[in-house]
């Protein structure tokens, strides 16, 4: 839960967290950031060297002798009696046997994970080869399509453009070309009045048209 402090910054305890120490956060520092220099008036300041009674130092440095000689003891004694049972149950050849076993089994769960990975890539390969015939079978299919679209409109441009060539001017048709333009002149001036009507033709027996609104 989280508390206010008298410099209005937030301290975090651990009384609704669990035991977990990833939960718990440090307040390293409260009341002037770290990276500050120090003070001025604290610059030469020495600060007096704690006081403690007699009595109270010999009863702490006896707790801790006492602690030092038990945990000392109690070392040596687990050190000495695990290494000699170790030395005497050692056995070399039962030692050699069970890493063998012991390669025994990590070779047959080896073998078993390849067999099974062997048959997933055996599927995978089997389904990746179908999926590319079918896209391929696709492209191909759709290739030829627009190759049938290609030739369909290529046969469309040839029908027309043979039948527009029945208008050509051959040689054969040139005299009687000739003869019709001369017969049958086309005009294509034109002019405009300010009303907007429309004379065609250059001389002056020109032919009105009006404008249809």
């Amino acid at each position: 839960m989280f508390t206010r402090l008298n410099n209005a910054k937030l301290a975090i305890t651990v009384e609704a967290f669990t035991t977990n120490y990833t939960n718990l956060q440090v307040y390293r520092w409260g009341k002037k950031p770290r990276w500050l220099p120090t003070a001025k008036t604290k610059m030469f300041r020495v600060a007096p060297r704690p006081q403690i009674p007699t009595e109270d130092y010999e009863e702490l440095k006896r707790l801790h002798n006492n602690y030092r000689t038990q945990i000392k003891s109690l070392t040596g004694y687990f050190t000495e009696k695990y290494s000699t049972e170790n030395i005497q149950q050692f056995d070399i050849e039962q030692h050699e046997k069970s890493i063998k076993d012991d390669f025994l089994k990590c070779t047959a769960i080896n073998d078993e994970w390849n067999r099974q990975i062997k048959i997933q890539r055996e599927e995978r390969v089997a389904k990746e080869l179908e999926e590319s015939v079918n896209l391929a079978k696709q492209r191909l299919e759709e290739r030829q399509q627009r190759q049938l679209l290609k030739l369909q409109a290529a046969d469309e441009e040839v029908r027309r453009v043979i039948e527009d060539s029945k208008d050509f001017i051959t040689p054969d048709k040139l005299d009687a070309a000739i003869e019709y333009a001369l017969n049958n002149p086309v005009d294509y001036n034109f002019a405009l009045d300010l009303d907007g009507n429309v004379y065609k033709g250059r001389n002056n027996d020109s032919v009105k048209f009006e404008i249809k609104q």
